[in-house]
């Protein structure tokens, strides 16, 4: 087991492994921590007791046999059971003044759930523990505790203008670099960051990125594509960080580029190497047909588009001599004193160390992460030990020649290095750690690297032992999670298959993303599910191709598509999933579980429902699963089938059937069933009557499934309810009703951060509600503002009647029929009927332009604007009133 020491006062100095201080001074014992703790009364939790003045531990009344330390360990927690407690803080209070190893923390932590139980201290990795259980109430104790200091109200969303974090670590040793990569940026179209692995090109991007925000005014973006395998992902997974829908119709590659053809924008594209392809593709369409577009990439690999400038990342700077003065100057070594002081505290570079430090940043040729893994690596070894063992690594790799280094061959010797300075057993938590892709959470981790040998507790500490010495870094957020850089990963990767275990973890992992993916989607609200699931979007795809690949698992695969497609369904990401399940489908045989074939048809159906397959096709795929679930005593399954039948048969206009299906549901649900499928019941039985004509009883449906809605914790439902209200009232002849409703769920999309999809369509219904209440000034200003969203979300075609109606009623004749002419041509581009809400909604407006030109004139406007592309629809929509 590796030690790691560390220095816990400025008095306190290493004193083994070699390593002797003159000034280091003989310790005495120090008092224990509990006498001297304010912690004094009895604190009883579960089946224990806790007596820090006498020092004793009962558990069912009897005392528990337990060490000093690991007692003072206990009562350190307890009495801080109200937030987490960092290792350096346990340390400093459980062994003030001494020089420990760090691994006894662990050890103690580990005896400690051996009296009390795995759950009772719970280990974040690369930050602390924390104690968990509750406390029975002692009145006198309460009175005596200090009052907690009133929490600040939880941060808003991150800004709609940019997924970057609002604050950034300091950018060390890359001033001069920073300031060229924007210049770059503010000059030319096309910027790439060539460099090796681990050279720090991410991070120069991501701080150039976030010093340009203000530049652009449709934000900066960075796409992650490192945990991408697939080239045909690229642009799917830059519409899912631009929160664009695709939905399909077209090609993920044109459906992006129409979305965002107008928008002044930076995109950040980081670790396009391993599809420099796909990613060139990407880039020359987009610098073809969205002239405001700016482009940033990180990459081993030019694009080699036209426009494309390059910068390369060079080393940190590292100095020729070891003066003290200029050395810390030094992009190198600010870096490698940064990250030591960072794990020990009040290190500093000194006349001492000056050399040692130079020294180890000559060896690593100013790398940044090879830099960061060894600086891990002085709280064990001394920046002395560091420079040695480095050194002696580096020589036997390159033949004694260093100023010839390769970077790669730098950096693997780096990784090489410090996997050796791992136990046996971390080294197999961080290799199993590799398959994870785009990140992980603890339970996965615990779930993916235990054995028999290494039990889910002891991944904790490995973890946070891996965290210290950067093998594995931290992602901000409320809930922890982790991930290994793209570099770092793939060593891992590389040291799975040399231990022959590269097919069983791969199952493994499928199997546990599977797993989590199915628990939430069956015990959880339906936007609490995509929450949790969504993280594991790239373990998901990872899962998937493994499953179904050769040597993968064909049931696995089933299972983990028919899970998958309520969520791509719900994130817009349906396309994707459908392309899974199609190549999967001759896989759906006699010999397949009925109840996997049911889930797979239905799911089939789910994400093809606008497109892919015929409509009769469909239905058959639904018909099939809806007997399937009833063979196999599925009522609630059966009910969202039947419910996706109403939404299809909406689609094609038969009302008929859809309310036959809603019958057929509500017989299944009953008047007590859950209240989640009472909700959409509700919903699909006021979306007939609405279309149906039947606006009385539709608005009744709709009033009564929107508590029900709330109650069932599902936002995306809750919207449509109220924006189909709104609209009601409006179809029946209360404007005012109606532009009050939807102001209202505008302002509370403001709020909430509404997806793009939820406020072009809120947006754009309220801009079409005061047209009509002749608020025509105001409806352009709600136009202009629905314009970004519905780009990004459905198109801006899907909303040219909205628009028409503005026009007409500004009096631009000319230009309701042009757009008017835009709506048919797109709805027969996607096979969409026109509905009987649109013409009730529209028609009597539009319908007057008809009787005050010559039909000639008007069919010549129909045929102008069934030409216009999105942008020219966007220029008549907001034109002049």
């Amino acid at each position: 087991m590796a030690r790691v020491m560390l220095a816990r006062s400025s008095r306190a100095r290493r004193s083994r492994a070699g390593f002797q201080d003159p000034l280091a001074v003989p310790a005495t014992s120090p008092p224990t921590f509990a006498a001297s703790h304010p912690l004094s009364g009895s604190l009883r939790f579960g089946r224990c007791e806790l007596q820090p003045r006498e020092r004793r531990l009962l558990v069912d009344g009897k005392p528990a046999p337990l060490g000093a330390r690991a007692f003072d360990v206990l009562v350190a927690l307890a009495e801080r059971s109200d937030r987490l407690v960092s290792k350096h803080e346990l340390l400093d209070l459980v062994w003030p003044g001494l020089v420990v190893e760090e691994n006894n923390l662990a050890t103690q932590v580990s005896s400690l759930r051996k009296v009390l139980g795995g759950d009772i201290i719970a280990t974040i990795p690369g930050h602390g523990y924390r104690f968990t259980a509750a406390f029975e109430p002692d009145p006198a104790r309460e009175a005596s505790r200090p009052r907690a200091a009133q929490r600040p109200e939880a941060p808003s969303p991150a800004d709609a203008s940019s997924n970057l974090p609002a604050v950034l670590s300091a950018l060390i040793g890359r001033e001069a670099d920073l300031a060229a990569v924007r210049q770059l940026v503010s000059e030319h179209r096309l910027v790439t960051l060539a460099g090796a692995g681990g050279i720090g090109k991410t991070r120069l991007a991501e701080a150039a990125a976030h010093s340009m925000r203000s530049a652009f005014a449709d934000g900066v973006w960075m796409v992650e594509l490192a945990a991408i395998a697939d080239p045909a992902l690229v642009p799917t997974a830059v519409a899912q960080t631009l929160r664009i829908s695709l939905p399909g119709e077209a090609s993920p590659l044109d459906e992006l580029v129409a979305r965002i053809r107008s928008e002044a924008m930076l995109l950040v594209l980081d670790n396009c190497e391993h599809l420099v392809g796909a990613v060139s593709a990407l880039v020359d369409a987009l610098l073809r047909q969205a002239p405001r577009l700016h482009i940033l990439a990180t990459s081993q690999q030019l694009l080699r588009v036209g426009g494309e400038r390059v910068m390369r990342v060079g080393t940190l700077a590292v100095p020729e001599d070891a003066g003290l003065d200029r050395a810390s100057q030094h992009g190198a070594v600010a870096l490698f004193v940064e990250r030591v002081a960072a794990l020990q505290p009040g290190f500093a570079l000194t006349d001492r160390n000056v050399a040692a430090v130079i020294d180890i940043c000559r060896c690593l040729d100013g790398v940044a992460l090879a830099l960061e893994l060894a600086a891990a690596r002085v709280p064990l070894l001394g920046v002395q030990g560091v420079r040695d063992r480095l050194g002696e690594r580096l020589r036997m790799l390159t033949g004694g020649s260093r100023v010839s280094m390769p970077r790669h061959q730098t950096l693997r010797a780096a990784l090489d290095w410090g996997h050796a300075l791992l136990s046996r057993d971390e080294q197999a938590v961080f290799r199993r750690l590799g398959v994870f892709a785009g990140g992980f959470g603890l339970e996965l981790a615990q779930q993916v690297a235990s054995d028999e040998a290494i039990d889910a507790w002891a991944v904790l500490d490995h973890l946070g032992t891996l965290v210290d010495k950067s093998m594995v870094v931290t992602e901000p957020g409320e809930v922890p999670r982790y991930r290994l850089l793209e570099t770092a990963r793939a060593y891992a990767l590389e040291r799975l298959a040399e231990a022959g275990e590269e097919a069983a973890l791969r199952k493994r992992h499928a199997q546990c993303i599977q797993g989590e993916i199915h628990r939430h989607l069956r015990n959880r609200p339906r936007d609490e599910y995509t929450r949790l699931c969504l993280p594991e979007l790239d373990n998901l795809r990872a899962a998937v191709e493994w499953a179904s690949g050769a040597g993968g698992d064909t049931g696995l695969a089933l299972a983990l598509v028919n899970d998958a497609a309520v969520l791509m369904y719900q994130v817009g990401l349906y396309p994707e999933c459908m392309r899974w399940m199609l190549a999967l489908e001759s896989r759906v045989d006699d010999a397949t579980p009925a109840l996997t074939a049911a889930r797979f048809r239905f799911g089939l159906a789910l994400v093809t429902l606008h497109g892919g397959v015929t409509a009769a096709r469909r239905e058959q795929l639904l018909e099939s699963a809806r007997a399937g679930f009833a063979s196999a005593g599925k009522p609630h399954e059966q009910v969202l089938t039947l419910l996706l039948k109403v939404h299809a048969d909406c689609i094609r206009g038969d009302f008929t059937a859809a309310q036959e299906a809603i019958d057929q549901a509500q017989g299944l649900c009953g008047d007590d069933g859950p209240v989640v499928l009472r909700a959409h019941i509700g919903y699909a039985q006021g979306f007939v009557h609405r279309n149906s004509d039947r606006r009385a009883e539709a608005l009744q449906a709709f009033t009564q499934a929107l508590p029900l809605a709330r109650a069932a914790g599902d936002a995306r439902n809750c919207f449509n309810v109220l924006n189909n209200l709104g609209a009601v009232q409006f179809e029946m002849g209360n404007v005012d009703e109606a532009v009050g409703h939807h102001r209202s769920l505008v302002e509370q999309g403001r709020r909430a951060h509404f997806d793009s999809e939820m406020m072009a369509l809120s947006l754009g219904w309220l801009s079409c509600f005061l047209a009509a209440q002749g608020s025509l000034e105001e409806a352009r200003q709600i136009a202009r503002e629905a314009v970004p969203y519905m780009r990004r979300a459905i198109g801006v075609r899907h909303f040219c009647m909205c628009f028409a109606m503005l026009a007409a009623r500004q009096g631009r004749d000319a230009d309701a029929a042009r757009l008017r002419g835009a709506d048919e041509a797109a709805r027969a581009r996607r096979s969409a009927a026109r509905t009987l809400v649109d013409l009730r909604t529209l028609e009597a407006t539009l319908s007057q332009i008809e009787a005050d030109h010559p039909q000639s004139q008007v069919a010549a406007w129909h045929a102008e604007g069934a030409l216009l592309d999105d942008d020219a629809i966007v220029a008549l929509a907001l034109g002049a009133s």
